[in-house]
């Protein structure tokens, strides 16, 4: 018979622990080298699967829209990004093991999504591989794949589950307000060099703005970028959580202000588009919440007529920063704002004419984001021989600031094609889940679906890059259909809720 050998938890724990901790201060001693970055980077990720498993979806939904680009990881993904892959291993072992731990089912969605991922990882190979230089491959242009399919990974584990309805709140301030994370990387800069530190946790874009804002010719133009992440973050919340009647409700006044101090912040940001999306997203709900039939219509059209008739003319009197986001309105503006963000619409008008030519030649077959070295750098001695370094770098590396040039160029008409299947679709699941969903969620769901379509027709008439702005569309559909479930016509009859006397309910309250 066996003998039985007693262990005691601590000893077994004092066992594990304390070889890894020698192991890791060993890797420590040399913390610049990639071996010690990679196997400190394993060790604490192995001893974080039990947290993983257990938070992984509320962590996702909270850094989706968080600026946090940690810098122990080669090319400094976005936290998103990792999660979003992270979170889609653990769903799919989820759902293998577990045959009640299904995915939402919304066919329309996911076939879009896999046609758009299939256009995608097919294009990178026809085109030279996908380039990820930070990890030793000869062409640049893997970051902007692993950020699109990363977004379309992370929509998947969104609706890996649904988001029970005593924790919806919850749930949407996490989406929504960690987006006040930007200004870490603005602090770093504003607070010295004893906070640097922080750039090593939250996104360094708007910090590398701040500098360049610093160290320009004409300093008074001082434009802080991401005080319009985070007063979007506040405004959205707002909107998700009280819906528009509920923020200008003057019985609740601090809504209101509340709005539109954050509004105001925004402007120092310096950004055309934060004012140009946010009142799209504005107008596009205040017809789906119905107020155009209301007494709101012309009490707002009252207060607008009247706050511009005292602010354009004055607008010299502003700070820089807001004259130039308020400089495409007619007032008196400063000249230099003026000429400023003149400057970049001229800028990329001769981009996109010089651009436009090349479609033709990409249209059933595009040429990815894989960027050969030797191009870059020959773009940059031209650039830095005629004065256009700028613009012939910006156009090698793919950053046409324009949303169909970002999906034709490289993906040609196929992924124009995918795309557009993913909007459609996302438009009427947000429409449906607005007219049919829980009540109780409808404040968010119009958001959700008025700042979607705001940004969708931004995108195809202002600024967009669908690397970049796809996060933005796969997280709006991946909240909505994770808080509202699958379409009533796929449910079983027994779980199928009575819509219409919800519906008839609200409206005799109104």
């Amino acid at each position: 018979m066996a003998n039985t050998i007693n262990i005691p938890k601590t000893h077994l724990i004092m066992g594990l622990s304390l070889p890894l901790a020698v192991l890791i201060g060993y890797f420590l001693a040399e913390p610049l080298e990639l071996g010690s970055v990679a196997v400190v980077t394993g060790v604490l990720g192995v001893l974080c699967i039990p947290l993983l498993l257990r938070w992984y979806y509320p962590v996702l939904v909270f850094c989706w829209n968080a600026a946090l680009n940690p810098a122990i990881l080669p090319g400094r993904p976005s936290m998103a990004a990792i999660m979003g892959l992270v979170g889609l291993g653990i769903a799919i072992l989820t759902r293998a093991v577990n045959p009640k731990a299904r995915f939402i089912s919304m066919p329309s969605l996911t076939r879009s999504m896999l046609v758009l991922a299939a256009v995608v990882i097919t294009t990178g190979l026809l085109t030279g591989g996908f380039g990820f230089r930070t990890l030793g491959s000869e062409h640049y242009g893997g970051s902007k794949y692993f950020s699109l399919l990363t977004a379309i990974a992370g929509y998947f584990v969104l609706t890996s589950q649904r988001i029970p309805s005593s924790q919806a709140g919850l749930y949407v301030a996490l989406f929504f307000l960690s987006g006040i994370t930007s200004l870490g990387g603005e602090l770093a800069v504003a607070l010295g060099p004893k906070f640097y530190f922080l750039l090593s946790i939250f996104s360094g874009d708007y910090a590398a703005q701040e500098f360049a804002s610093q160290q320009a010719v004409n300093a008074s133009l001082h434009r802080m970028g991401a005080l319009c992440a985070v007063a979007s973050a506040i405004d959205l919340y707002l909107l998700a959580r009280f819906g528009l009647r509920g923020v200008l409700d003057l019985r609740r006044p601090w809504r209101l202000l509340l709005f539109l101090a954050a509004l105001v912040l925004g402007l120092y940001g310096g950004f055309r588009s934060y004012v140009a999306l946010l009142a799209l997203t504005f107008i596009v709900l205040f017809f789906v919440e119905g107020l155009h039939r209301t007494r709101y219509l012309p009490a707002l059209m009252a207060a607008t007529l009247v706050a511009g008739a005292i602010i354009l003319p004055q607008g010299n009197k502003l700070p820089m920063a807001a004259q130039r986001a308020l400089s495409f309105l007619p007032g008196r503006f400063d000249p230099i704002a003026v000429e400023n963000a003149a400057a970049t619409l001229e800028w990329r008008l001769i981009m996109w004419r010089q651009v436009w030519p090349e479609v033709p030649a990409h249209l059933f077959r595009g040429k990815g984001y894989a960027l050969d070295p030797t191009d870059l750098f020959l773009a940059g001695e031209t650039g830095r021989r005629f004065s256009s370094e700028a613009l012939s770098g910006t156009i090698i590396a793919g950053d046409y600031h324009n949303g169909p040039l970002s999906i034709l160029l490289p993906f040609g008409i196929y992924g124009m094609i995918a795309f557009l299947w993913v909007l459609l679709a996302g438009m009427r699941v947000m429409y449906r889940n607005y007219k049919f969903g829980n009540p109780d969620y409808r404040s968010v769901n119009a958001l959700i679906l008025a700042a979607f379509a705001a940004h969708a027709f931004y995108f195809f008439t202002g600024f967009g890059s669908l690397h970049s702005d796809m996060a933005f569309f796969a997280g709006m559909l991946g909240m909505s259909v994770a808080l509202n479930g699958a379409e009533p016509s796929l449910l079983p009859q027994a779980e199928k809720p009575d819509v219409e006397a919800a519906l008839n309910t609200e409206y005799v309250r109104a």
